[in-house]
């Protein structure tokens, strides 16, 4: 024998059982074994002795640590217990032999009864575990014994030869495979008796096999209590159980094929006590029944068929503490399946399809605590359906069809302590739906529906301690309906305060009573935008102090809006803060989750924790520029003009009045102007810009600024007047200073500004003799401009050729009003034109000409000779003579060019006249004045390239009577009217 310590061995064992054990969730007493591991964590601490086996190609280290027991014998006395651990390698298939008296020599022998528990785990599946005793090996029949293989399977015969030296009670193999059945047909007489005083099988196979050990149902195990037999792929229940195991406390058959139900279990009604007197401690057996009701000296009745095939059900009958039918294919349920079943504490008929519960289904069972209806399509519950049920504890509704809660659903189970109702399609729940005078309801579960309100319930149950709302639609839009409905009476009863006579009259609770723990409220991921508490009346201020004091409501994911709306809220939670005390402490944390998700200037920042200036609202006020966005900030009513990150490129020209905050940051502005409106402006956010120069007369205005901000520009120079404003806080870092002789005067200001100016050590110069430098820190001496001969000539040469290009480009611009002035000195004077214009024009257009055009240009001083046909043509003459005699007697032509116009065939004529005296003449005789839009259609083609080639005079031009006047000749004085006008009536008149 070898003999060293390891370890890790017992822990390895441990976890892997442990992580079993979690994952199946069972409640039997033959995994006593494995809720064991639980209390056996915390107890390890192994012993100084650890044995080797090597043989057969097999290797076997055993641990032997000390643990805490967990079971007492009829006199209370806790029964020792020991662990030996066994982990063996070897390769898939081997058998791995092992004498018996390799175990016994390490169990400690004790003068009475005591346990032991023989751990073999497997590092591969399939080794064979080949255990045999010596004719003289060494009896301990006063050792409960439990052997646990994983990986591993451990035949009969093996089991056998544990059965001769030990008292054998609990066989639990994990992973297992049918060669337990190895070597069956040489097992004797004295071999089968050695293992008749099994308790509890437990066969977990390694995959299906489609069938079980034969021994179970050939040979009789009379001590039988419980048997478990799960992935074995078998489709009907062991057949010849009511003879093989005529005293079976629980049957238990989960993750196989089983399309039917055993039709005779449970078939013996008296309760199964365990083995030789031994009996659960208190603690152990409140833990082992998880909140039901058993004896610790005796074993669960329990029937578990859950993941299987089966579709229908036929009644049960008999006495039975647990049923579990999850997992299946059963769709309809009759009313009187469990009509003969007694004693029943838990029913599971989970994750089915199941859409309508029969209104007769749990009568009679009037011990049922637990009801897991979870994951199925039932629509409706009614009252009447649990009017049996009244010790009912928990009732998992979940992952339902659910839509409305009518009144009284549960209002009758008082002994509730538990309700899962999370994700159905719950729109409504009616008054009294749920036990409002009970006080051992702790959680309700009300997530994943379609509630839009907080139910009422919620603050009148007393002693309630979780409730969750998450992932539904609820929103505190009418908060002050909604407050006003809760009944003050229920909210007070259920609050410490039930004791006081009545609510205080005062609108904030001053009380320093305080919950010994507060109800956790979860709204996480609704839709509560506001929770708006100014239009709240003392009474709801009340009430809502008293819920918001001994209620945490958790409000994570939640689209908080903290506008000026929140403003009031905040004030609110601040008082209730302000009134903290030793009874009412860290109601602080309890707002934790009131996150701010918009605006984005406040955005995940806790509400409680939001400087209060920042609660602001949209507002459409007058002169707010086109491009920013303006609020108003509840505190103090200012107005908040947000210009930033609108790609700007100067400041806007106006402002609303009254103390504005402007905020010009990220833009593209390159210089900033002396706006008026500056005056009123108390906070200025000018950073990120490109602002290169800035107007004396800007900070000449800026004196009620508190805060300035010109960090990340293009300044190398500031104006002096800077130094005349007083702000809180100036920036003016990462600028590109210049430190030369018209700087001078910063060293002097910095030092003085100090107390106001942001990071005063990063104000630097930029300049190459300075670069990097403080401006405060360098020496008058070091302001310097030296005197560059080569830059003044350049600046003289560079301002010569300006003035040439500023000339070229006048002359360039402005040339029609030369060339008409200098056309002016050099006109026509030939006494046979005695008129300054002929007007030609569209008879449609009269109105115009007569009552607008030529009033307006015989009325100067002097005034213009016009020519119109309608006044001056000779009365007789042909029209193309007319025509003709007036452009001869005209020193201009005015073209009153319309749509109109354009349609004339005496109008375009006439245009066409004109345009060739004015190619004979070479002359600028004609002045085109457009009185609208013309269409191009109309166009011909020789008006069209002569509009295109030459100016003409829009009307809708706003210097119209100035430009026409420059175009015409210089009046003389005289008569307005031709020698033969002088007859004729004044058209004017009519």
């Amino acid at each position: 024998m070898w003999y060293r310590l390891d370890n890790n061995l017992m822990i390895q064992i441990i976890i892997l059982m442990f992580q079993r054990a979690m994952l199946q969730r069972r409640n039997y007493v033959g995994l006593y074994v494995v809720s064991l591991l639980g209390l056996f964590l915390w107890c390890l601490c192994f012993d100084q002795s650890d044995q080797l086996h090597v043989g057969n190609n097999c290797e076997i280290k055993c641990s032997v640590p000390s643990v805490a027991p967990v079971f007492t014998d009829s006199a209370g006395r806790f029964i020792p217990t020991q662990y030996i651990g066994c982990k063996i390698i070897a390769s898939n298939g081997k058998i791995c032999k092992m004498n018996t008296n390799e175990l016994t020599n390490i169990t400690v022998r004790y003068p009475r009864l005591y346990n032991v528990h023989i751990y073999f785990i497997c590092q591969q599946s399939g080794i064979i575990i080949d255990l045999h005793s010596e004719q003289n090996a060494t009896k301990f029949k006063d050792a409960i014994t439990y052997v646990v293989s994983n990986n591993c399977t451990v035949p009969w015969t093996s089991l056998a030869a544990v059965g001769k030296v030990m008292d054998l009670r609990v066989v639990h193999q994990v992973n297992m495979t049918s060669d337990i059945d190895r070597n069956i047909r040489n097992m004797t007489q004295e071999d089968f008796h050695s293992i008749m005083n099994i308790n509890t099988l437990v066969m977990e196979y390694e995959s299906a096999t489609s069938h079980v050990s034969e021994l179970i149902y050939q040979r009789n195990w009379p001590r039988m209590a419980e048997i478990w037999i799960t992935n074995s792929g078998i489709t009907a229940a062991p057949g010849n159980l009511t003879r093989t195991m005529p005293n079976l406390q629980a049957l238990s058959l989960p993750h196989n094929n089983i399309v039917k139900q055993p039709s005779s279990f449970p078939w013996n009604e008296n309760e199964e006590a365990l083995p030789r007197g031994i009996q659960r401690s208190p603690a152990f057996n409140v833990n082992y029944a998880r909140g039901m009701q058993i004896e610790p000296n005796i074993f669960f009745r329990v029937l578990d068929l859950s993941n299987n095939a089966i579709s229908q059900l036929s009644p049960f009958s008999g006495y039975l503490q647990q049923l579990q039918l999850s997992s299946n294919r059963i769709q309809n349920l009759s009313g009187d399946l469990l009509l003969k079943l007694e004693g029943m504490q838990l029913l599971d008929i989970s994750n089915n399809l199941i859409r309508f519960l029969p209104q007769t289904l749990l009568k009679n069972q009037t011990k049922l605590l637990y009801l897991k209806l979870q994951n199925n399509l039932i629509r409706k519950v009614l009252a009447s359906q649990f009017e049996d049920t009244t010790f009912l504890k928990v009732i998992d509704l979940s992952h339902n069809r659910l839509q409305r809660l009518k009144q009284g659903t549960f209002n009758m189970l008082n002994h509730l302590e538990e309700i899962l109702l999370q994700n159905n399609q719950i729109r409504i729940i009616e008054p009294n739906a749920f036990p409002e005078s009970s006080i051992r309801l702790k959680t309700i579960n009300l997530s994943g529906n379609k509630l839009t309100i907080v139910p009422p319930f919620t603050f009148y149950i007393k002693n309630l301690k979780y409730v969750d709302y998450s992932n539904n639609k609820i929103t505190f839009d009418q908060l002050q309906s909604y407050i006003l409905k809760l009944d003050p009476a229920k909210i007070q009863q259920a609050s410490p305060l039930s004791s006081e006579s009545e609510f205080p009259k005062d609108c904030y609770l001053s009380s320093e009573k305080a919950a010994s723990e507060f109800t956790k409220i979860v709204l996480k991921d609704n839709q509560i935008t506001h929770i708006n508490t100014s239009d709240l009346s003392c009474k709801g201020k009340l009430l809502l102090s008293v819920i918001t004091k001994f209620y945490s409501l958790y409000l994570e994911g939640n689209p908080l809006h903290c506008d000026c709306n929140m403003y009031q809220t905040y004030i609110f939670l601040q008082n209730l803060i302000q009134m903290q005390t030793p009874f009412v402490s860290d109601i602080r944390s309890r707002f934790s989750t009131w996150i701010c998700r918009s605006p984005s200037s406040i955005a995940n920042r806790k509400l409680i924790d939001v400087d209060q200036s920042l609660f602001r609202c949209r507002e459409a006020v007058k002169d707010c520029p086109t491009m920013c966005t303006c609020y108003r900030r509840t505190v103090d009513l200012s107005i908040i003009v947000d210009c930033a990150k609108r790609n700007l490129l100067t400041i806007p020209e106006k402002l609303p009045s009254g103390k504005v905050e402007l905020d010009l940051r990220d833009n593209h502005i390159e210089s900033v102007t002396g706006a008026h409106y500056l005056a009123n402006v108390t906070k200025l956010q000018l950073q990120n810009n490109d602002i290169s120069q800035i107007d004396a007369d800007a900070f000449l205005l800026l004196r009620n600024v508190s805060s300035l901000n010109l960090a990340t520009n293009q300044l190398v120079y500031l104006p002096k007047q800077i130094s005349q404003i007083y702000p809180q806080r100036l920036d003016i870092t990462n600028n590109p200073f210049k430190c030369d002789c018209h700087a001078g005067w910063m060293k002097d200001w910095l030092l003085t500004s100090k107390h106001f100016l942001v990071n005063e050590q990063s104000i630097t110069c930029s300049d190459e003799d300075h670069h990097g430098n403080m401006i405060s820190t360098l020496e008058e001496d070091e302001f310097d401009c030296p005197t560059d001969i080569k830059l003044i000539i350049s600046v003289t040469l560079g301002s010569l050729l300006f003035l040439i290009f500023v000339t070229a480009l006048l002359v360039y611009k402005f040339s029609i009003e030369i060339k008409v002035l200098m056309y002016k000195f050099s006109e026509d004077n030939d006494p046979n034109k005695i008129y300054d214009a002929f007007v030609t024009y569209s008879n449609l257009d009269y109105r115009w000409v007569i009552h607008t055009l030529r009033r307006t240009l015989e009325s100067q001083d002097p005034p213009y000779r016009l020519c119109v046909h309608d006044r001056d043509f000779s009365v007789g003459e042909a029209i193309m003579d007319n025509v003709q005699n007036s452009l001869n007697q005209s020193k201009r032509m005015i073209m009153v060019l319309s749509n109109n116009y354009l349609r004339s065939e005496w109008c375009m004529m006439e245009f066409q006249l004109a345009h060739l005296k004015m190619l004979k003449d070479r002359s600028r005789y004609l002045i085109i004045v457009v009185t609208e839009s013309l269409d191009e259609t109309l166009v011909n083609e020789e008006l069209g390239a002569y509009l295109r080639t030459n100016t003409y005079l829009p009307l809708s031009n706003r210097w119209f009577w100035h430009k026409l006047k420059y175009a015409m000749p210089t009046p003389h004085r005289g008569s307005n009217r031709s020698s033969m006008t002088q007859y004729l009536p004044d058209v004017t008149r009519l």
